[in-house]
């Protein structure tokens, strides 16, 4: 494979390249593999630097190092097969088994706060990292609740009780962290750091006690079918995990020590279940820009002959359900590709889907495939569904959002703010001018740019009707428009001026250095940063 190739490697291929991207233990787990497929449940823990310890910061920065150190010979321990958790069987006896029975990974990120409160020496940083922007500058309505932290630990096992036993398992050495505690507050007369020293971490909790504040946790899960909580497959056209030029970071990139890094970005999405599931099929369907049944991107099929497909696929008789599944897979393979032109009109072959998807689908806004004069930009996405328990009863869900890149600004903020979030793309970039019976249809169905609404609100002219009409409430909830992203609503031919309440709400989250691991040593992954 070239390095300008995204490529798909078989399963052969695959389980090759994962086991040896597993004997050279240069990158982390939890990225690239194990697959997400095996790994149906994550857990997200995010903490900061403690705002004091000792109170002397030459000190303090000792505990930090320390503290990292044991918490990288924690996740250590666990792959080299030493840690050990207790499982019950059916017949009652309990039998000891390492965490990688369980598909079990660790993945340690560093934002840049670390670097910053540390004064980490230049050469010792990674090259692209920075803070998460607030809302506005990613172009998201709302004000984010979750902030940038200093670091993120990505936990994931096929079990969710694993990812919470290595958090917190421990109750016996509670007493010890305690009398740490009491060292810094002076309780006791003993340095802390000796006491740093002295500890061996049983769990995630115990091991960030003494130095560090957890600001947030959170769980997600994989559903069986592949759907998120929107009903919606997900990640269809994901680069190939193993075989991409996308994730790892190489000489051009970072420093001879930081190659084979990467950067996650991590952000907490909410849903409006409720709204969703009130909306029409073929309304989401024309959201997302995908069938909801087969998954395939809509145009693909006739749509009776999609409908008629995904009822072959779940049919009683083996025969019809193994040509149907034989067709589907014929088009799922092709539309894997992120780099596909589907979107070309100089591709003739994709003629309908580029008429039936539209342009302001969310899989077209996401990913235009290069065509509605968009630069390349992908992501690897390794997305996780969650649901909250709240109070009263109440919960709430959504998606969390990870994804991985060698650089954020040119991946993430590029997809997030020049393609999602642009008011302008693609559409009106394309169509500058409409004729007089298009805007006539567009003033009908309350269809309207910024600027002829500003121009309307400062008019002292008499409005017409149908003007007056569309400016006061739209027609047609079909055709209003936020002109973002295809899950805030449709975006092809204006703004509607009454503004529009998206079915996503991103809560925010931050950005984190994945750093490689030197020498085969998981618990030297933080030292590399002080040496």
């Amino acid at each position: 494979m070239s390095d300008g190739n995204i490529g798909y490697l078989s399963k052969a291929k695959r389980d090759i390249t994962e086991k040896r991207y597993d004997d050279e233990k240069r990158k982390q787990p939890g990225v690239a593999f194990p697959s997400a497929i095996k790994q149906e449940h994550l857990f997200i823990i995010r903490f900061d630097i403690a705002h004091y310890i000792s109170g002397d910061k030459q000190k303090d920065n000792a505990i930090v190092r320390r503290g990292l150190k044991n918490l990288c010979g924690l996740f250590d321990k666990i792959n080299s097969k030493k840690t050990k958790m207790d499982e019950i069987s059916d017949d009652g006896d309990i039998n000891r088994q390492p965490l990688s029975n369980f598909n079990f990974s660790s993945t340690i990120g560093f934002g840049i706060g670390f670097f910053e409160k540390l004064n980490i020496i230049q050469a010792n940083r990674p090259n692209g990292l920075k803070e998460m922007p607030g809302n506005a500058e990613l172009g998201d309505p709302t004000k984010y609740t979750l902030l940038q932290t200093d670091f993120i630990i990505q936990l994931g096992a096929k079990d969710d009780y694993v990812n919470r036993w290595v958090f917190q398992n421990s109750t016996a050495i509670h007493d010890k962290q305690e009398n740490i505690r009491n060292v810094y507050q002076g309780q006791l007369r003993t340095d802390p750091l000796e006491h740093i020293e002295e500890q061996e971490p049983q769990d995630i909790f115990t091991a960030l006690r003494p130095w560090a504040k957890i600001t947030d946790v959170h769980a997600g899960f994989q559903r069986i079918d592949g759907k998120n909580l929107l009903g919606f497959n997900d990640g269809i056209s994901n680069p190939d995990r193993l075989a991409n030029t996308v994730v790892w970071t190489n000489l051009q990139d970072e420093k001879a020590k930081f190659k084979d890094s990467t950067y996650m970005v991590f952000q907490k999405i909410e849903h409006d279940l409720e709204r969703w599931r009130n909306m029409h099929v073929e309304k989401q369907e024309q959201w997302v820009g995908r069938s909801k049944e087969t998954g395939l991107l809509l145009g693909t099929l006739p749509k009776a002959q999609d409908r008629k497909l995904a009822s072959d696929l779940h049919s009683e008789d083996a025969v019809i359900r193994e040509s149907a599944f034989k067709k589907w897979k014929t088009f799922y393979e092709e539309q894997q590709d992120p780099e596909k032109k589907f979107f070309d009109s100089n591709q003739p072959r994709y003629r309908n889907i580029q008429l039936e998807c539209p342009i302001w689908s969310h899989v077209r806004k996401a990913n235009p495939r290069q065509a509605d004069r968009a630069a390349k930009s992908l992501i690897f996405r390794r997305g996780y569904p969650y649901i909250d328990a709240g109070l009263n009863g109440k919960s709430t869900s959504g998606l969390l959002f990870v994804c991985f890149q060698r650089n954020i600004e040119t991946s993430f903020e590029n997809i997030k703010k020049n393609f999602l979030n642009n008011d302008n793309f693609p559409v009106p970039q394309q169509r500058a001018n409409f004729n007089t019976e298009e805007l006539r249809k567009r003033y009908n169905y309350g269809r309207f740019t910024l600027d002829e609404i500003r121009r309307l609100s400062r008019s002292d002219a008499t409005i017409s009707s149908h003007i007056q009409d569309a400016l006061s409430d739209g027609i047609d909830e079909d055709t209003q428009n936020t002109g973002k992203d295809g899950l805030s609503g449709p975006s092809e031919l204006g703004v509607y001026p009454g503004g529009q309440v998206p079915i996503t709400t991103t809560l925010g989250g931050g950005y984190y250095f994945i750093p490689p691991i030197p020498n085969k040593n998981i618990g030297k992954i933080s030292e590399q940063f002080f040496d």
